[in-house]
């Protein structure tokens, strides 16, 4: 019997119940998707993969001598240090192409000249940024998760991955980091600037 309290044994029946759900869908999509020459409907395609899951499942529980409704459950325990390098390491693609970003607009518009006319650009850009940056790290993530997984079907599992819950919130970081790119940027040139005077 498995001791859920211990983090091993509850990752271990956490990867069987995702190998289980991975086959049901596999099955479901060989049996009744739409490329599979059977496909009947979407109703009778969850109805062939709940009933290949529940089977699933049902044998998992007896195997590890726990309920159903635990290994259901185990489904929703996701490994944080992997989402958070997920997350991370998109953050990091993120900032180099903020900062190349912010370098050219700064170059474009510089504030000691352009004075406040050049924040019009400065935030059009940060939201235009932040928006795709958006759209970009959700890419990354779902992909990231089909390998992780072995598939490019998630079907409803997209649902579990942390990227699709917080895009207002990653938005605006990603808005705040490209201010942030953006003032290192301006600090830079006026550091520059004043070097140059002193030189001349």
């Amino acid at each position: 019997m498995l001791d859920l309290r211990n983090p091993a044994q509850q990752r271990h029946l956490t990867d069987d119940a995702l190998l289980a759900e991975d086959l049901a869908i596999r099955h479901a999509d060989a049996h009744r998707g739409k490329r599979s020459g059977h496909f009947e409907g979407f109703l009778a395609y969850a109805q062939t993969r709940d009933r290949c899951m529940a089977a699933l499942f049902s044998r998992i529980a007896r195997n590890h001598r726990v309920t159903t409704e635990q290994v259901r459950e185990s489904l929703l325990r996701r490994r944080t240090s992997v989402d958070a390098a997920v997350i991370l390491a998109f953050a990091v693609i993120y900032w180099f192409a903020a900062t190349h970003l912010a370098d050219r607009v700064c170059r474009r518009f510089p504030l000691d000249k352009s004075g406040a006319a050049a924040l019009v650009p400065l935030v059009v850009t940060s939201l235009a940024v932040g928006f795709i940056g958006v759209l970009l790290g959700e890419q990354w993530s779902t992909t990231i998760e089909g390998i992780r997984l072995g598939t490019g079907h998630l079907s409803y599992r997209l649902a579990r991955v942390p990227w699709v819950h917080h895009r207002v919130k990653l938005w605006v970081a990603g808005v705040l980091l490209f201010w942030l790119a953006a003032a290192l940027r301006y600090r830079v040139g006026r550091r520059n600037a004043g070097s140059g005077s002193e030189a001349a």
